[in-house]
């Protein structure tokens, strides 16, 4: 026999079929759903994925986990006892393998009434990983356990039919009649017993075992006993037609272990016990044996198939487990250990057999899964729990998204030196997969539980259901406990479902752990179509550390609950800076509304208390439905302007193009025009009654607004002065031509505007002007000279006019101009961005330039501004970008010859991601049609401008191109010419059902 050491010796769990608490298999399935002949009923029509492999250095994680002494929990009696000295390796050794293979010779001290786990196997493994610690004695009692022959019963096999039972074996203190082997590039033994037959050589009592049936077919082998050797048959092909080996030259599988409820074990320690290495397998007596919650017995002869395919797998995975340090953390490895062999075990009957017996059994748990999704991915309920066997739904999705069965194994071959999630990332990563990204539709698909959708998958970047075929049947009756006589209702358990007419609000809480999922419902009762607002707050960080947690917010409605059709979506996403958000969608009567919120962030150490508050993150959210009415003119701030014209004095603002508001630490807000008129709107006929100049400031303070000029204002009728001097200056750069930008309030004390100055030809430069605060807020007359920007020309020689928008997100400040190439409206747009303190906005130096994406889809910055690249989308001079519903937003004015003056939104993943797909906004009633020559420009969003977040508030201007008989031009014609006009659109019209 070999030296009797840990080399080889998986030091993993001891691994069980079913869950110890689940004392039955579940009610036959029902048939599966046909499928096509031509379909792979795993992986449907989804292609493989080319495959890079990724290499990953060991973490900090596994190297602690590896040097972690092993704890098998407070009732381990015997550990417990050996680590404070009061017993030696000799007695630790014999009383755990005792524990296993005869409880019976247990010291009383050391007996217990519990149920087999996992924790026995890893017990039984540890110890005898120490058994080159222990006496001579002990080790050759040790020996004396390794399968031996009894005495010869040829004479006895001689007037029996049964063809395997000439020589009794003893195999850990156990005697088994009968042997069976087979080959099949690799040694199967399977050691049993008959039911009315066998009769122990020692005691001459009879022994329990598979009953002496045999009919079909008759081969002096009984029936069960055929069936667990077809199924190892049919399973081994199968898995090594998957690419898997087993340790060793033999697996040995004893039918005949029932201590304590045993559902089905595998040990990883042929190789201690002799020169094979492979696996041992223990089976029940007679696995088809059950009792329902009643105590009464039953048989499910189908479990002769599916349990053996289950357990082969797992011997297949201690192929891939060669080291000993998954002591320190058992629960880590067996989550997915029991999930891929779940995977594993539909795999061979797919394949193989579909309608085969209990074909459905490797989903029998999924409600353990589903019926928590909040719970961690990794997590367990427990080594001897259910949850864990759920888990296969994972391995299944994720084996669909790389489009190949290989996935599974790759993560077993890496496996060496890493967790499971830490293995499953790394593979992933090689298939061009993100697992972070992976599990918001992973959680998408487990609420759906049907086929996939092209347009949902395609905005989410993952799918949003399943190719297997028992997703829409066997997955969604097994999804829960939560109907009548804890059926399923079909879908994950939902942490709210509220019921609610137009006009109600609800608000409640859920708290979700890493990878987990939480699935809040709103269904209207009205008639007719409204919106729902979702307003969700995972700023409580109590709990968890705020720099690591990450949350994904999905906001869909569907058609219904059964075939579950995605109608329309929005998606944000919360980060350290951004903890809060506002989520708006339309909803109609007879649909359903889903907040489906996701902890992206993952935990590769498994909780060893599931659901451990410590790392949960609360998620509060108050959710509101009401009717809508469509975007339309906002008639409290077409009011507030039109009232001001109307009624201005001579110094004050009665018309100006290229609104842009910002709002100020005060509360007030600083308005900036570009081309102003001032004065009594009536006197602009005469054309030197009033004046006109290229900018101008108005600061609002609730109701009350008050002009800022540059002086020498109400002097037009002055005939004592000069011509020129009759007429008001401008505030910024006063004889020039300076038109507005966007602006951002810095530091808490000025506000940082940019300008540019010409007519958007090569010309034309671009500028910013820094505004005191105070001087804001209490002067009426300002002389501001602006500072020129730095030449930036990446196609000279037109140069690149930064600053029409500005967008803070993710710690920068993005920065977006125009290419002035002449006098077509429409512009390339191109982007920086500074990640430098606020009060460095214009510091240059510190920009980086957008220059594209790479090969791996990301964005590429330069510090040269010669190669920045422009962004895909043309707009007019004055647009905004801004954030709605989780999406960049380009707002902007569709070109002339598309649809004049047509307000439109280009949506993004990214702030420079934009595409051609836009959603139309809002139409002006204004046209060039109409008899004042009407046209429209110089759409921007002005923010903050509204309590209710539910509605974006849009301007833009109206002016005209008429001309008089003496060719007076600018709109003197007509009085209310050069005004904004301010439009409240739903955040709901916010919607991209599809992305670039």
């Amino acid at each position: 026999m070999a030296a009797l050491t840990v080399a080889g010796v998986l030091a993993t769990v001891l691994q069980s079929a079913t869950p110890s608490n689940a004392q039955a298999p579940p009610a036959p399935a029902p048939t599966p759903a046909a499928t096509s002949p031509t379909t792979d009923p795993i992986l449907g029509n989804e292609s493989p994925r080319p495959y890079r492999p990724v290499e990953r250095p060991e973490s900090e994680l596994h190297k602690k986990l590896a040097t972690r002494k092993p704890g098998f929990g407070d009732e381990d009696k015997i550990f417990k006892a050996w680590s404070r000295g009061e017993i030696g390796v000799d007695e630790y050794v014999r009383n755990t393998i005792l524990k296993v293979a005869d409880p019976s010779r247990l010291p009383k001290k050391f007996r217990s009434d519990a149920k087999v786990t996992h924790e026995d196997g890893l017990r039984l493994t540890y110890a005898l990983s120490l058994v080159d610690q222990a006496s001579a004695e002990t080790q050759a009692w040790v020996r004396s356990l390794a399968v031996r022959q009894g005495e010869s019963r040829a004479a006895a096999r001689s007037a029996s039919t049964w063809v395997d039972c000439a020589t009794p074996y003893v195999q850990f203190v156990h005697w088994f009649t009968c042997k069976r082997s087979f080959s099949m590039n690799h040694e199967f033994d399977i050691y049993y017993n008959i039911d009315g037959f066998s009769v122990n050589p020692d005691t001459g009592a009879s022994m329990h075992g598979p009953p002496n049936v045999d009919v079909a077919p008759v081969n002096g082998v009984p029936d069960a006993i055929d069936k667990i050797e077809a199924s190892i048959r049919t399973a081994w092909a199968q898995y090594q037609s998957m690419g898997y080996g087993l340790s060793g030259t033999k697996t040995e599988i004893y039918v005949g272990f029932d201590y304590f409820d045993n559902p089905g074990l595998t040990f990883p320690f042929g190789d201690i016990f002799g020169d094979d290495g492979g696996a041992v397998i223990f089976l029940p007596q007679d696995p088809a044996e059950f009792e329902d919650a009643q105590g009464n017995p039953f048989r499910d002869e189908g479990w002769y198939t599916y349990l053996i395919r289950h357990e082969l797998f797992h011997a297949v995975q201690y192929h891939y487990l060669p080291n000993v340090h998954f002591f320190g953390n058992l629960i880590s490895v067996n989550w997915w250990m029991e999930a891929t062999a779940e995977w594993a075990a539909d795999v061979v009957y797919q394949q193989n057999d579909s309608n085969g017996p209990d074909w459905g059994a490797y989903a029998r748990t999924l409600y353990a899964f589903l019926g928590n999704p909040e719970s961690a991915v990794n997590s367990s309920d427990g080594l001897a729990g259910s949850r864990q066997y759920g888990a296969f739904i994972l391995a299944q999705y994720l084996t669909e998204r790389t489009g190949t069965v290989d996935f599974v194994r790759k993560t077993w071959e890496v496996m060496d030196n890493k967790l499971p999630l830490e293995a499953i990332d790394q593979v992933l990563a090689g298939y061009g997969l993100n697992l972070k990204n992976e599990m918001l539709g992973f959680a998408v698909a487990n609420y759906r539980l049907s086929g996939k959708t092209a347009s949902l998958s395609a905005f989410l970047g993952s799918a949003d259901g399943y190719a297997h075929t028992h997703a829409s049947t066997l997955w969604r009756d097994n999804a829960n406990q939560d109907g009548p006589n804890n059926s399923s209702d079909g879908r994950p358990t939902r942490s709210a479902e509220k019921t609610m007419s137009w006009g109600d609000s609800t608000s409640g809480s859920t708290m979700i752990w890493p990878g987990g999922a939480s699935y809040m419902e709103f269904t209207p009762t009205g008639t007719g179509d409204g919106r729902l607002s979702v307003h969700v707050d995972a700023s409580d960080d109590s709990t968890v550390d705020d720099d690591e947690m990450e949350l994904s917010y999905l906001l869909v409605t569907w058609n219904n609950h059964s075939s579950m059709t995605p109608l329309r979506w929005v998606r944000t996403d919360t980060n350290e800076d951004e903890k809060t958000h506002e989520i708006t969608i339309k909803v109609s009567a007879g649909e359903t509304a889903t907040l489906i919120a996701v902890r992206t962030d993952l935990r590769a150490e498994s909780l060893r208390t599931p659901n451990d508050i410590a790392y949960g993150q609360s998620v509060n959210w108050t959710a509101s439905m009401a009717t809508e009415a469509a975007a339309g003119p906002d008639p409290a701030l077409n009011t507030m302007w039109d009232g001001y014209a109307n009624n201005a004095g001579c110094a004050d603002w009665s018309g100006g193009d290229a609104a842009q508001a910002v709002k100020l630490p005060s509360g007030k807000r600083a308005w900036f025009f570009s081309d102003t008129f001032l004065g009594d709107p009536s006197k602009r006929p005469t054309g030197s009654e009033t004046s006109y100049i290229r900018n101008s400031i108005v600061m609002q303070n609730g109701s009350a607004l008050r002009t800022i000029t540059g002086g020498s204002t109400c002097r037009e009728t002055d005939t004592s002065t000069d011509f020129w001097s009759r007429y008001a200056k401008t505030p910024v750069g006063e004889g020039g031509q300076f038109w507005t930008g966007d602006s951002k309030v810095i530091s808490g004390n000025e506000v940082i505007k940019f300008y540019y100055e010409g007519v958007g030809d090569e010309n034309t430069r671009g500028a910013y002007a820094r505004f005191p605060l105070s001087d804001l807020e209490t002067k009426t007359t300002l002389t501001v000279n602006p500072t020129s920007l730095q030449e930036c020309s990446p196609r000279p020689p037109a140069p690149v006019i930064w600053g029409s928008s500005l967008l803070s997100h993710d710690g920068y400040t993005y920065i977006y101009g125009w290419e002035a190439s002449g006098a077509s409206a429409e512009k390339s747009l191109y982007l920086a961005r500074t990640d430098g303190p606020d009060y460095d906005l214009v510091d240059q130096s510190r920009w980086r330039y957008y220059a594209g994406v790479g090969s791996d889809g990301s964005a590429q910055w330069t510090a040269s501004c010669a190669q920045a690249k422009p962004l895909q989308p043309k707009a007019e001079v004055d647009f905004s970008v801004v954030r709605v519903n989780g999406l960049f937003w380009l707002v902007r004015h569709t070109p002339a010859s598309e649809a004049p003056g047509k307000i439109v939104a280009m949506p993004a993943r990214s702030p420079w991601g934009f595409g051609s797909e836009q959603v139309d906004l809002y139409t002006p009633p204004e046209t060039k049609t109409n008899p004042q020559y009407s046209s429209v420009y110089g759409a921007r969003v002005q923010p903050d401008l509204l309590s209710d977040t539910t509605k974006i508030v849009i301007s833009y201007t109206v002016s005209t191109s008429a001309v008089n008989l003496s060719c007076w031009t600018r709109g003197y014609s007509f009085p209310d010419n050069q005004y904004p006009r301010f439009v409240d659109v739903p955040a709901s019209k916010f919607v991209a059902l599809t992305l670039p």
